[in-house]
């Protein structure tokens, strides 16, 4: 069977490194976007099985570049999980949920608690 391709679209070079190592370690194909505008010519380009997307990145932030996924018919249906740093946003979870992301995490979780929302998400266990 084929890997799944994640498309992890970050402007944290440490992030890259991490999730990419981690995720390829899981048997996941990693393609990788540096912001919102990359993320979508890249989910355009690949079609990836899953999107990882940031909320803050330079060019275009992810509650952007969700809502134009979310708006384009050849992309629309890729699930989207959304990345922070950050503890105190609660408008990105509410804008995240209502545009159509199917989770919302904290960048310091466990990478086990990602892996099992990802692999829950696309149907793996």
């Amino acid at each position: 069977m084929d890997s799944k391709k994640i498309l992890l679209v970050d402007d944290d070079p440490q992030i890259h490194d991490l999730y990419k190592l981690r995720l390829t370690g899981a048997g996941f194909t990693v393609l990788e976007a540096w912001n919102g505008k990359e993320g979508i010519e890249m989910a355009k380009k690949e079609k990836p099985d899953f999107i990882l997307l940031d909320v803050l990145m330079p060019v275009m932030d992810g509650p952007r570049a969700l809502l134009e996924i979310k708006e384009d018919a050849e992309i629309k249906n890729i699930p989207v999980l959304i990345l922070t740093g950050l503890e105190d946003r609660p408008i990105d979870v509410r804008v995240a949920k209502e545009v159509g992301a199917v989770d919302f995490i904290n960048k310091s979780v466990e990478f086990k608690e990602l892996l099992a929302r990802i692999k829950g998400t696309l149907h793996m266990e």
